[in-house]
């Protein structure tokens, strides 16, 4: 369950967000080590949200399942500090399912990406996030 919620969590988006990068090993593998770092420097700093999977994050580089990954290692890293929203995006059932592993890691809201098809019609853009919504079971 988050942390963050209701006036707490739109008081901190009134404030400075950052967007976390994805460290990646010498292996070429996502990995949690070097994030704790910059999000122990971001929140003593003041940095009042922290974002995970944006596209400074590489989002769209990412594989589903790195992405899966670095949601979860900004998840231990942060600890409920800040609030941490997760990005999520592609196609609606890859967004769908990192929308339930966010929240299922503690995200506290979903930042979603917008849809992959750029002729996706107004109606569609609302169809994507609403499935999105569902699927993250509650969080903003």
């Amino acid at each position: 369950m988050s942390s963050f919620q209701g006036p707490a969590l739109r008081s901190a988006l009134g404030g400075i967000s950052g967007i976390l990068v994805t460290p990646f090993g010498a292996d070429g593998a996502v990995t949690a080590a070097p994030l704790r770092p910059v999000v122990d420097r971001a929140v003593q700093a003041g940095v009042q949200v922290l974002v995970a999977n944006g596209n400074t994050s590489e989002f769209y580089g990412l594989e589903a399942g790195e992405a899966e990954q670095a949601v979860q290692f900004a998840a231990e890293c942060v600890g409920g500090r800040v609030p941490l929203l997760a990005g999520v995006g592609r196609s609606v059932g890859e967004a769908c399912r990192l929308a339930r592993v966010s929240r299922d890691v503690g995200a506290d809201a979903l930042m979603v990406h917008q849809p992959p098809d750029p002729f996706v019609s107004p109606r569609g853009v609302v169809a994507y996030v609403q499935r999105i919504a569902e699927a993250g079971g509650g969080l903003p």
